[in-house]
C-alpha cells in the first residue's frame, strides 16, 4: 500500500498566480500546486492521497487583505473556499493570529478540513471547538483500515509577537514536550502511522534547541512515535543540499533526518512537498520504506479550468487593489535600505510620527518630541523578488500595502534615552564586523542571521556605529555581550541623555516581541491597523525631506548583497557599484560610505 502525502506551509496568501505588486502572472500560487495534487491523484488511482498545510495560509498577500476588509461573517472568505478544495488537515501557523481571534475564528468556521494543533489552549475562546489537540485519519484498504494521526505545534513566541491579541486569552505549551506526550497518546488511540506538522524550522544553535525554543524541528525528529514531518516557519527548503543548518545524520537522497522523512516547502507557495510511504500489511502495519521530495511550482503545468473557476474573484481582487491612494515624483525602492535608508522606508516611519502629533495636537497623549522609526518589511528575506519597488507615478492601494506588508496594529509607546541606546545597538547588531567577514550584513534570515525587518531605522535622530565592536544584540533581541557599537546618539543637534523621553509610534509587534521594550509605557494602543495609517498618509499627498540618520564607522567601501535587479536603480548613485552576479537572482555591490554627503539609492 502506498500512502503519498502533499505538504504545505507558509503558502502566507500566495493562492492566485499573479503579482498585484507588479502586475505579472506568476509561475507558483496554491492554483500551481492543486494543479500537481489534482494531476497526481487522476493518475494514481491506487494510492492512497491526503494533503496538509502548515500554517501561516490566512496571511501575508493582498488576497489575505480583501477577505480581512471584507469579512461580514455572511460573504464566503476566498482563502478558505480555496482551502476546502485542497487540504484534508489544516495546521496553524503563528501569523494566523495576526488579526485577532475573533477574525480567526469567522475564517475557520468557513474551513471543512480537520483544523489541528497542540500546544495551544485556547481556555474559553469558541476557537477551542474549531482546533483539536490532534486527529486520526482513518482509510479503508483490502488489509483493512489504516489509520493516519497527524497533529500540529508552534513556537511559544506567539505570545510575545501577537501578545496583543492573545495575552490573556491562551496558554502555550512548549513544542517538544507537547509532540512527545501527544504523540504517545496519538499512537495508544490505535494510529498506524503518526505525521506532524511543525510549524517551526531545523536548527542546532543553543537559543533555538533549548527548552521553549524557537526552531525545535530537529529534536522532533528523534521522536520515536513520529514517523514523518512537514516543517515551516523560516521559509527554507528541505530536502536541499544547500540547507544552511550543519544537521547530523541527514539523507539527502531520501529526504530523512534520523530516519524520518521530512519536507520545508518554502514560502508563497513556491514548492509542494511531498511524503511517499511504502506500507506492509503483517497482522498490522509497517513503514517498509519512505522518503520526501520537493516539487517547484514553476515546473507544474496550470490546470486552467482552476484558473477560471477562480477568476471573477481574482478580479474583484485587483478593482480593490485598484483604488488611487496617491502619487510619487521618483521611484522609491528596498534593495539597500539595510545600510541606506530609502523613502520607501521612511514613508512609514512619517505616517506613524504624523498620527502622534494629531494626538499630540488634540491633547490625547502628553506632548514629547516623536521619534518615527520603521524596518524594511520587504528587503530580500524571501528572495531575489522580496523587495518593494514602487514606480514614480500613481500609487495604489497595492501600492501602500506593499509599503507595509503586515497587519500590525499601530502602538504608541513612550521611552527615554536608555531604551533608545538599548534599541539602536539591537539595529547595530546587524552589522558584521569588518575583520570577520567580507559581507557587511548578517544573514537576512529569521533562523541564524538578522532579518530585515528587525532593522530598524530613526529618522528623526542622528548616530553613529561603530562596527569594529562585536554585536551586543542577536537577531531576535537576545543580549549576547556588554560590548556598545552605539558611540554618538543625537537629537536636534544635542546628545540624547538617559533620561531623555520621547514617544514612538511602534508597532503591537515590535512593542512585544522586543525584550527591552517592555519596560516602555504605552500611552496609546490604536485599533487602526500600520497599513490603515500609512494609506491615509499617502492620499494626503504628504512631502516629506528624506534623511539617513546613520553613519557607519570604520569609513569604508564595503560588500553586501542584494538583488541583481538593483543595477537599474543605482545609476545615479556613484557611492554604490555592481561587482558580481549571483545565483538566484542576487549580485554582490560595493558601497562606499566614505562619502559624508548623504544619498538616496531609492531616486
Amino acid at each position: 500500500m502506498k500512502l503519498t502525502i502533499f505538504a504545505t506551509t507558509d503558502i502566507h496568501g500566495a493562492l492566485y498566480p499573479y503579482d498585484y505588486f507588479d502586475g505579472s502572472e506568476k509561475t507558483s500560487s496554491l492554483l500551481h500546486l492543486q494543479s500537481h495534487i489534482k494531476k497526481y491523484r487522476s493518475a494514481h488511482p491506487e494510492d492512497l492521497v491526503l494533503t496538509v498545510d502548515n500554517g501561516d495560509m490566512l496571511q501575508g498577500d493582498v488576497w489575505s487583505d480583501y477577505d480581512y476588509r471584507h469579512r461580514d461573517g455572511e460573504n464566503p472568505l476566498f482563502a478558505p473556499r480555496m482551502m476546502n478544495e485542497v487540504y484534508d488537515v489544516i495546521g496553524v501557523g503563528n501569523h494566523e493570529f495576526n488579526f485577532g481571534l475573533d477574525y480567526l475564528l469567522t475564517a475557520y468556521r468557513q474551513v471543512e478540513a480537520e483544523i489541528i494543533n497542540a500546544n495551544v489552549d485556547f481556555r474559553q475562546h469558541p476557537l477551542k471547538d474549531w482546533i483539536k489537540p490532534y486527529v486520526i485519519i482513518e482509510k479503508e484498504t483490502p488489509h483493512g483500515p489504516l489509520k493516519i494521526g497527524f497533529l500540529s505545534v508552534m513556537p511559544t513566541q506567539i505570545m510575545k509577537w501577537d501578545a496583543f491579541h492573545l495575552e490573556g486569552k491562551v496558554d502555550v505549551d512548549d513544542m517538544l514536550m507537547t509532540v512527545e506526550a501527544v504523540a504517545r497518546e496519538i499512537k495508544a488511540q490505535g494510529a498506524d502511522i503518526i505525521i506532524l506538522l511543525s510549524h517551526s524550522g531545523m536548527s542546532k544553535d543553543p537559543e533555538h534547541v533549548r527548552s521553549y525554543g524557537e526552531n525545535q524541528t530537529f529534536l522532533m525528529t528523534m521522536i520515536r512515535d513520529i514517523d514523518g514531518i512537514v516543517f515551516g516557519h523560516t521559509h527554507e527548503f528541505f530536502p536541499d543540499p544547500d540547507f544552511e543548518e550543519e544537521i547530523d545524520n541527514i539523507d539527502f537522497r531520501r529526504g530523512a533526518v534520523n530516519g524520518k522523512p521530512m519536507v520545508q516547502p518554502g514560502v508563497s507557495a513556491s514548492h509542494l512537498g511531498q511524503l511517499t510511504f511504502e506500507l506492509e500489511y503483517d497482522g498490522g502495519w509497517r513503514i517498509r520504506e519512505a522518503d520526501a521530495q520537493l516539487i517547484e511550482a514553476h515546473t507544474i503545468e496550470m490546470d486552467e479550468s482552476l484558473k477560471t473557476r477562480y477568476l471573477p474573484l481574482h478580479q474583484k481582487v485587483l478593482a480593490y487593489l485598484s483604488q488611487p491612494v496617491g502619487h510619487i515624483e521618483e521611484t522609491w525602492h528596498t534593495y539597500f535600505s539595510r545600510v541606506v535608508p530609502s523613502k520607501a522606508v521612511q514613508v512609514v516611519a512619517e505616517a506613524g510620527k504624523k498620527y502622534a502629533l494629531e494626538l499630540i495636537d488634540r491633547g490625547e497623549i502628553e506632548a514629547l518630541p516623536v521619534l518615527g522609526f520603521n524596518a524594511a518589511t520587504k528587503a530580500g528575506r524571501d528572495g531575489a523578488h522580496d523587495f518593494t519597488v514602487l514606480e514614480a507615478g500613481e500609487i495604489t492601494l497595492s501600492s501602500a500595502i506593499d509599503l507595509y506588508k503586515h497587519t500590525n496594529t499601530m502602538v504608541l509607546i513612550k521611552v527615554d534615552g536608555r531604551i533608545l541606546k538599548e534599541w539602536l545597538e539591537w539595529s547595530a547588531s546587524q552589522f558584521n564586523q569588518p575583520a570577520e567577514s567580507d559581507d557587511l550584513l548578517k544573514p537576512n534570515s529569521s533562523k541564524n542571521g538578522f532579518p530585515s525587518y528587525n532593522f530598524d531605522t530613526f529618522f528623526d535622530l542622528e548616530y553613529t556605529f561603530d562596527i569594529s565592536q562585536p554585536s551586543r544584540y542577536s537577531g531576535t533581541a537576545k543580549k549576547l555581550n556588554d560590548t556598545e557599537r552605539v558611540v554618538e546618539m543625537m537629537y536636534n543637534g544635542k546628545p540624547v541623555r538617559p533620561d531623555d523621553c520621547f514617544i514612538v509610534p511602534a508597532n503591537n509587534y515590535r512593542a512585544a516581541y522586543t525584550a527591552f521594550l517592555r519596560k516602555a509605557e504605552v500611552v496609546h494602543e490604536s485599533q487602526k491597523s500600520v497599513r490603515d495609517i500609512v494609506t491615509e498618509y499617502m492620499m494626503s499627498g504628504p512631502e516629506f525631506e528624506y534623511t539617513n540618520p546613520m553613519t557607519i564607522i570604520p569609513r569604508g567601501k564595503y560588500r553586501m548583497k542584494t538583488a541583481t535587479k538593483a543595477k537599474e536603480y543605482i545609476q545615479n548613485d556613484s557611492s554604490i557599484h555592481h561587482l558580481e552576479t549571483l545565483r538566484d537572482g542576487f549580485s554582490w555591490y560595493e558601497i562606499d560610505l566614505t562619502k559624508e554627503e548623504e544619498h538616496d539609492p531609492s531616486q
